[in-house]
């Protein structure tokens, strides 16, 4: 018998493991800072000289501090993911355009593709943005690999 995966509550010992990990990670960093900050301050420097000394602003020293104590109060640290996922530039026209030319004309690249357009079309289209639509047609399954594109090499036995 050949296992694929392991018991679900594995994952979900290691997810918490490494939240604590990370939580443990995230308060030695802050209270690095705080401790650094708070040593100078007790010598009698000003906030000036602790800055120079600990290489932490006044309001990075801040920042930690209140990052400290919404962890002592059970507060988790915020999510480094992003707020907000960039939408697509292109339209359901530009893809119509693009699948089009290359069922077309199959061997033709990103490059070529752009060109086609700015000249026959009147469109402007980065490079870029032709690959990406030909990415997300070769996800969905509408376009095929090019014939001319260069073959992965495989390694003898």
């Amino acid at each position: 018998m050949q296992y694929k995966a392991l018991h679900k509550n594995v994952y979900k010992l290691y997810a918490y493991a490494r939240t604590q990990e990370c939580l443990d990670a995230h308060r030695r960093r802050h209270e690095e800072r705080v401790h650094h900050w708070q040593a100078h301050k007790a010598e009698g420097l000003s906030d000036d000289a602790c800055q120079r000394l600990s290489g932490l602003s006044r309001a990075s020293y801040y920042r930690s501090k209140a990052a400290l104590t919404a962890l002592d109060r059970g507060v988790p640290p915020p999510s480094k993911a992003r707020k907000r996922q960039n939408k697509r530039q292109w339209g359901e026209a530009d893809k119509q355009l693009v699948l089009a030319i290359r069922r077309a004309h199959p061997a033709y690249g990103k490059e070529k593709i752009a060109v086609i357009i700015k000249r026959d079309h009147g469109r402007t289209l980065s490079v870029s943005t032709v690959g990406r639509i030909l990415k997300h047609l070769a996800e969905k399954g509408l376009t095929q690999r090019s014939p001319s594109a260069l073959r992965a090499k495989h390694k003898r036995t």
